[in-house]
């Protein structure tokens, strides 16, 4: 069966019932002067700032909580622990990757005036622009309490965090999974490799290892950034159409 004789017969299959007061409806449409009316043109903080509303309550009530254990934690209990903490605060990040396949609402966003890229892009920006920015604070509310220089303790908070942020968005990409179990579990081993990694490694935390950190920083933001590209591109691709 060819392709033109495949449409006719789904159309005898399918038949959809004639739309009810159309006439009625163009007739409004015309009267109000909305046909052929351009949307007007949305500047990037307007966009940005429509998009901010969108992401989810529980993902900046999740992060700020997160961020006062922590703060708490270096506060009453100083130590290398506290570190392994900032993994999850890429949870919210990665299970917004998702959100429109983990809901079925991929296809209709992908018809919406904005395409799914560009509103998945701008709220994977805003939370993670708050999420760094919130670790930036913490970080200098923290310092007076270790022993270690500003620069040391940006190292050993960022790098947790864009490791669980890197391998999480690869796991997000790779698989359309309607649950966010696999980002959950990414972000948990992710904590436990860096809370168990001084017992295993006495030296990680020396001064000495800051240009391994400062490597490592840089690899896993490079990585993340490379991955969301791919992420990017591939966001495009067809639905059902």
């Amino acid at each position: 069966m060819n392709d033109e004789k495949l449409i006719l017969r789904i159309r005898e299959v399918c038949n959809s019932p004639q739309p009810a007061h159309k006439r009625e409806f163009f007739q409004y449409l015309q009267e109000h002067k909305m046909i052929n009316q351009r949307l007007p043109v949305m500047s990037h903080g307007e966009f940005l700032t429509g998009q901010l509303l969108y992401i989810g309550k529980w993902i900046w009530i999740f992060s700020g909580l997160l961020l006062l254990f922590i703060t708490w934690i270096c506060y009453r209990h100083p130590g290398n622990y506290p570190f392994a903490l900032t993994p999850f605060l890429a949870l919210g990040i990665l299970l917004e990757t998702r959100r429109s396949f983990r809901w079925r609402m991929a296809e209709l966003e992908h018809a919406a005036r904005f395409s799914l890229r560009s509103v998945m892009l701008a709220r994977l920006f805003l939370a993670g622009t708050v999420n760094t920015a919130g670790l930036l604070i913490i970080i200098l509310i923290i310092r007076p309490y270790f022993s270690y220089s500003l620069i040391r303790v940006f190292l050993y908070m960022m790098v947790p965090y864009l490791t669980a942020s890197w391998s999480g968005s690869v796991y997000e990409r790779m698989h359309r999974s309607d649950h966010g179990l696999g980002s959950i579990l990414i972000c948990v081993l992710s904590s436990a490799l860096f809370a168990a990694a001084p017992a295993f490694f006495s030296q990680l935390y020396e001064e000495r290892m800051t240009v391994i950190w400062a490597a490592a920083f840089i690899l896993t933001a490079c990585s993340l950034a490379g991955n969301l590209r791919e992420w990017a591109r591939h966001m495009e691709e067809p639905v059902w159409n």
